[in-house]
């Protein structure tokens, strides 16, 4: 009897088996690995979540319409150009699943989020990163990638690990100097937190071609991380394409009324998320340079850290923080064995990893 085999192209990505459900994984008193929200979500969208309870019994909306429908007020957008998803990561997936082919090339940025890579591979796809500048994408270079093969581009604006951003103008040359036929991503999980003048995510340029894909998320800004709440703006044969491969009931009731309070009546929560994101991600920034850290600029609710002295420096700080319950995130999975992404916690949480790498260069000494 002939053993089951896999598709091939999901099998070349390396995975990980479960640890067993007895292991309990440990948790950090503070933990600033995962660019999550500081805070919980606003009493709002608690309140809305709680209301879903006594109808768990029945199906969520197919289409999470009146999710949809608020999205498409807020940003002046077509509602049926809106697609929900579990997450954006789950319509960065049904993109690689829809137009990638065994052999066709994707370009995406070398310090891009992961992600990216692993649905290519999975596709059949052939992964094509591309380099940047102290960090910050160069959009010539993925021009330059281009080749007959070239199917798609991935883009994370602003970045995941890098938390830079590419201008809105460079974003438009891009566009306009790609073949028509290949499909440009732009991620936007972390649009909310830009608040510069020449950043733009591009929910015109979805109207303006047909082959511009525009995603984002309710995790961030709005503290939803638990729930997966999604959203894409897509051109409509996009959409269709998307509307295929979605599935039954992907976002949950209590996702799409927690989205929906969150969307329409949580202005106030997201403008203070976004002044605390901004004001301790330079506060942040100050301190660990001036223990000698460089830290590259950062529009978004965390920072890249790098250290001088190599990977054993970054490790053996990194290992005194976890002696001292304070976890950071980890990117040597993108080849930066010298740095650690650092997420901005409350008020409290920034301090204490501030003073514990003063206490560990101290008792370096």
């Amino acid at each position: 009897m002939s053993k089951i085999t896999p598709n091939k192209y999901v099998v070349s990505v390396p995975g990980q088996p479960q640890p067993s459900a007895k292991i309990v994984k440990k948790k950090y008193k503070v933990d600033l690995s995962l660019n999550e929200n500081a805070f919980p979500p606003s009493q709002k969208a608690i309140d809305a979540y709680l209301k879903v309870g006594p109808v768990l019994n029945k199906y969520p909306d197919y289409t999470s319409a009146e999710l949809r429908g608020a999205l498409a007020e807020k940003y002046n957008l077509d509602d049926q150009r809106i697609v929900c998803t579990a997450g954006s990561e789950q319509m960065l997936s049904f993109l690689a699943r829809g137009y990638i082919m065994p052999g066709d090339e994707v370009i995406y940025p070398r310090y891009g989020f992961l992600v990216y890579w692993f649905n290519i591979k999975m596709a059949g796809g052939i992964p094509v990163p591309v380099d940047h500048d102290d960090f910050k994408i160069n959009v010539d270079y993925i021009l330059d990638a281009v080749t007959d093969k070239t199917r798609m581009v991935f883009l994370d604006n602003p970045g995941n690990p890098t938390a830079t951003y590419v201008p809105y103008n460079e974003i438009k040359k891009l566009r306009e100097k790609l073949p028509e036929h290949i499909l440009l991503v732009l991620d936007g999980a972390y649009a909310d937190f830009v608040s510069t003048d020449d950043f733009d995510c591009g929910f015109d340029l979805v109207e303006k071609y047909e082959n511009v894909v525009v995603t984002r998320t309710l995790s961030k800004l709005y503290g939803l991380s638990g729930l997966r709440i999604g959203w894409s703006y897509l051109p409509p044969d996009v959409a269709a394409t998307v509307l295929h491969l979605k599935g039954g009931f992907n976002v949950s009731s209590p996702a799409q009324a927690a989205g929906l309070a969150a969307v329409l009546d949580d202005d106030d929560y997201a403008i203070k998320v976004r002044a605390h994101s901004q004001k301790w991600a330079e506060w942040l920034t100050k301190e660990l340079r001036e223990l000698g850290l460089k830290v590259t600029p950062s529009v978004c609710n965390f920072i890249l850290v790098h250290f001088p002295e190599g990977p054993e420096a970054m490790n053996a700080a990194d290992a005194y923080l976890k002696q001292h319950d304070i976890n950071v995130g980890s990117v040597a999975i993108y080849k930066l064995p010298s740095s650690f992404r650092v997420t901005v916690g409350t008020e409290s949480e920034n301090h204490a990893l501030i003073n514990a790498l003063k206490d560990y260069y101290n008792s370096a000494q």
